[in-house]
């Protein structure tokens, strides 16, 4: 079936919700009544009546297993994306299902070693009516009275003659008979009751295979939308780092490019500025010079004139 072609879960939930809820628990409830019934009538020795409730157990397990095969088929109704939830409605039936499987099987194993035990009892103490027959003491005959009845002319015996011991164990050894064939009627029951609770059991199994096979699938997903979620933290750190490593290099690029740019542009400007500082420097020096030697001149004392005297003398 196409996945176009498929029904959502609301389209089944009501078919659903009637297998889990009434047609599933009615049958498992029917299941443990009749071995509550085989437990009660095997203790109290009704063989035939805990055979009838094997015959009803075996029917019940019939019909659920036909309920998981149409369970099976709605869920492959269902979309894909809508099976996890399918299994996890149907968690509950399935669990107690198998459940009731176990039980079944525990309670056949036990019936079925003690019917064996009762049954090699039973035979190690039943003996044919013959060997019992043979086995029981001869007896001398008994004289009969010779007193003759006017009625009807019979010899009649005497009253003390032994009571008929051998129809008397005939018959318990026919009850032994009878018993040991309903134990083994009993025991084949059970083993046909077992080979329905096994195909039972493989159309669990084969629900609950497709379930962890949903449930692994749908567990693989999550882990990969993990690791996608991990790699695109990681893919936005890696972008952020990149962001800024890039605003970086633009700064360190901008600033090389002023390196390359305007270095030879300041060192051209730094070298006509320092010749003009050492040309206004050389010039205020020469002036300020200029200055200085006019005000001492202006403060120096004019020079004495020539003494007449001395020059008369001379």
């Amino acid at each position: 079936m196409d996945e176009e072609s498929k029904l959502p879960l609301k389209r089944v939930e009501f078919s659903l919700t009637k297998f889990n809820e009434v047609e599933i628990p009615h049958l498992l409830e029917l299941l443990r009544q009749h071995k509550a019934n085989i437990i009660k009538y095997e203790e109290q020795g009704e063989l035939v009546r805990a055979r009838a409730e094997q015959t009803h157990a075996r029917r019940v397990a019939s019909q659920l297993r036909g309920l998981l095969h149409e369970l099976d088929s709605l869920r492959r109704q269902v979309r894909e994306a809508d099976r996890a939830r399918f299994d996890a409605q149907t968690q509950r039936s399935r669990d107690n299902t198998l459940r009731a499987i176990v039980d079944y099987l525990g309670l056949i194993e036990d019936s079925c070693r003690a019917l064996v035990a009762a049954t090699a009892r039973g035979r190690r103490a039943g003996t044919s009516p013959l060997s019992i027959k043979r086995s029981l003491p001869e007896t001398p005959p008994v004289a009969a009275s010779a007193v003759s009845t006017d009625s009807v002319g019979l010899v009649a015996h005497h009253d003390d003659a032994p009571p008929e011991f051998p129809a008397q164990i005939q018959l318990h050894v026919e009850d032994q008979a009878v018993q040991l064939q309903q134990r083994e009627e009993l025991q084949r029951g059970f083993s046909e009751l077992q080979s329905e609770l096994h195909a039972l059991h493989d159309a669990w199994q084969c629900m609950q295979a497709a379930a962890l096979a949903q449930r692994h699938q749908v567990s693989a997903t999550a882990a990969s939308v993990e690791v996608a979620a991990d790699n695109v933290s990681a893919a936005r750190d890696h972008l952020a780092a990149g962001e800024r490593l890039r605003a970086g290099a633009w700064g360190v690029s901008g600033a090389a490019l002023g390196l390359l740019a305007g270095g030879p542009v300041g060192l051209a400007v730094g070298a006509k500025a320092g010749a003009l500082a050492a040309a206004a420097g050389s010039l205020l020096g020469y002036l300020g010079a200029r200055v200085l030697g006019r005000r001492a001149r202006l403060d120096a004392p004019p020079p004495s004139p020539p003494d007449d005297k001395e020059g008369k003398a001379d």
